[in-house]
């Protein structure tokens, strides 16, 4: 047989080649698969995912699962990317793991940012969607984080693609892998911290909820309004209110309203400040800051409105530089407060300036120290809540101070009104003295006055014959005298208002029987009633009246007889009676007696009482009346 040789070696040569070719096509896939792909180990707990992974951003957002392939993916050199607010593009990575062991290996890939909208997880090989999370949907792991389980057989090389979009909340993009064991303690840990950061938080804010229902001062409801608020808000942004306290739809639902959950606490932090640093003694500042709240609402609803998501935090970031220029400003016055609402703020401006900057995509400090916003808003909290504990104290040593000023005024006050009291009580005992002295000089003058009358009117009754005449003005006389008695005993007392109806009445009744001359008959009175000088004198004109009739007329046919002059009281009436057992006479007949019409007149008139007169069995003339003098 003939063998060309050249024929053989080109065929040897040309078998040679293919190996080649096949194993530097082996070479260059398994150095493709140690760039951008991660080699699977038990050994290895965590270690970051996503810079060994391939990017592709959907601009059009029409990319599918089934042409995904087609698309170029750029190596991604970074642990986290950060796109900001990017409601108008999908990003999608590309994840590739080998397992080089003879056994099965079980990961976790975390997906580290739990305010993402929507992510979906695909086998690339069959194209399957093996997992979602996000915000819109349930977490399969119930962890806080987006957690998505693979298995790899041994000696497998697989892919995976991510696929992610946020239409409400920042885009941040954030991979972990995780043995599964190393993963669940992570998070367990994780969650641990964030339920005692919150369970402090509730336990502060609580506290000064009862405070402010005891001493209902409007700080106090400011500051739990604002932490509130920043509880709300802190519990979707770790992703604590998606996992145990609302659904997706819920949550989804309450993200659309980001703008208010930023700004709500930002607001009441701007009350509880003003309140605080009593802003009313800064003019200025407190204008220009009541100005800027106006424009601090009208932007927060306008970011509302038309979705302007990517500046809604702008109109908060610039109030919380406003309030700390402010508190600066009232520290450099001495303000008491604002030493304390200080180191609130700067805790609280750099944890919120970091939170930006991590949501822009800019810087992520929490890769480094992961619960410094924890930390911040708990210190804040505590600060804030001794300011407030301050605040009751500076309260109360103002109350006492209160108190001792209006002590002490108390007492200057009494003092100034007591000496008013004595120098009015020495006044009006002077006026009063003055008054007694020309009240009895009064009495004396009329007394007087009326002797002088009596003693011209004996005169012309000495002077007169006709004895009707005599009797008339022997009448008029007693009249006269019933007053002048009157004055004689109110001049000898010292009070004037009220007098002693028996010395009253006695004086009367000796007089008309010294004057009538008439011992045959005996006059009794009866009475202990002490009486108003006014009630008084028409009792006395009463009294005159009928004894001096039953004197003349009563006794005509017989030399001896008795009248009784009786005075008593009956709960508040007095009764006025005066009986005689003489002749009586006869009541239906009219009679024209001036001295009868005098009774009846003061009887009803002047005293407002009663008048009934018996004339069966001698006279008996009864007057009633209430006592209406005080």
């Amino acid at each position: 047989m003939y063998f060309d040789y050249n024929v053989v070696y080109r065929g040897h040569m040309k078998g040679e080649s293919m190996h080649w070719v096949k194993y530097v096509v082996v070479f260059f896939y398994f150095c493709g698969i140690s760039l951008y792909g991660v080699t699977c180990s038990k050994a290895v707990s965590s270690l970051p995912l996503l810079s060994k992974s391939m990017l592709y951003i959907d601009h059009s957002r029409q990319v599918s699962i089934d042409t995904i392939e087609k698309q170029n993916f750029t190596p991604i050199t970074k642990d986290e990317l950060w796109f900001g607010y990017s409601p108008h593009f999908t990003v999608w990575i590309k994840i590739q793991l080998c397992n080089p062991s003879n056994e099965k290996i079980h990961k976790v890939i975390e997906y580290t940012n739990p305010l993402t909208t929507h992510l979906r997880f695909y086998d690339a090989q069959s194209k399957k969607l093996l997992f979602t999370g996000g915000t819109a949907s349930s977490s399969l792991l119930r962890s806080i984080n987006p957690a998505f389980p693979v298995t790899l057989l041994p000696h497998e090389h697989r892919s995976y693609y991510l696929q992610a979009s946020s239409t409400v909340t920042t885009l941040i993009v954030g991979l972990t892998l995780w043995n599964v064991d190393a993963f669940y303690q992570h998070e367990s840990k994780h969650q641990f911290m964030l339920a005692l950061f919150l369970g402090a938080m509730v336990i502060i804010i609580l506290y000064n909820l009862f405070i402010y229902f005891s001493v209902r001062e409007k700080v106090y409801l400011y500051y739990v309004l604002a932490f509130t608020g920043i509880i709300f808000h802190h519990m979707f942004y770790k992703g604590i209110g998606g996992l145990y306290f609302f659904s997706p739809e819920a949550t989804m639902h309450i993200v659309q309203y980001a703008s208010f959950i930023v700004a709500t606490p930002t607001f009441f932090l701007t009350l509880f400040t003003k309140d605080m640093l009593r802003l009313e003694q800064y003019p200025r500042f407190n204008s220009l800051l009541n100005m800027y709240l106006v424009i601090f609402v009208i932007g927060t609803l306008l970011c509302y409105i038309f979705d302007l998501d990517n500046i809604r935090n702008i109109f908060s970031v610039l109030l919380l530089l406003l309030l700390f220029v402010i508190t600066f400003y009232a520290l450099l016055h001495h303000n008491r407060q604002a030493k304390f609402i200080m180191f609130g703020w700067v805790a609280l401006m750099s944890s919120g300036l970091l939170m930006y900057l991590s949501s822009a995509g800019i810087y992520d400090v929490f890769q480094v120290m992961p619960y410094y916003v924890e930390l911040s808003l708990l210190l804040e909290t505590l600060l804030f809540s001794l300011i407030l504990a301050d605040r009751i104290k500076q309260l109360r040593v103002e109350k006492i101070a209160s108190q001792h000023q209006f002590i002490a005024y108390q007492a200057e006050e009494e003092k100034r009104l007591k000496r008013q009291v004595e120098e009015k009580t020495s006044q009006l005992q002077t006026a009063l003295r003055e008054k007694d002295l020309l009240l009895q000089e009064l009495n004396h003058r009329v007394k007087n006055s009326i002797q002088t009358i009596v003693s011209f009117l004996r005169l012309q009754i000495d002077e007169t014959e006709d004895v009707k005449m005599q009797e008339t003005l022997f009448q008029i006389e007693n009249r006269i005298l019933s007053i002048s008695h009157l004055y004689s005993l109110l001049y000898a007392k010292e009070n004037m208002s009220y007098i002693h109806a028996y010395e009253y009445f006695s004086l009367l009744i000796d007089n008309l029987q010294s004057a009538l001359s008439n011992d045959l008959i005996e006059i009794k009175l009866y009475t202990d009633i002490t009486l108003h000088s006014e009630e008084a004198v028409y009792c006395g004109f009463i009294i005159n009246e009928a004894v001096t009739n039953a004197l003349q007329h009563a006794f005509t046919e017989q030399k001896r007889g008795i009248i009784v002059v009786r005075l008593t009281k009956q709960n508040e009436h007095y009764i006025l009676t005066i009986k005689d057992n003489g002749k009586g006479f006869d009541t239906s007949v009219t009679y024209q007696s001036l001295g009868l019409v005098i009774i009846e007149s003061l009887a009803s008139y002047q005293l407002h009482g009663t008048l009934d007169i018996f004339a069966n069995l001698g006279t008996e003339i009864i007057v009633k009346w209430e006592h209406n003098h005080e």
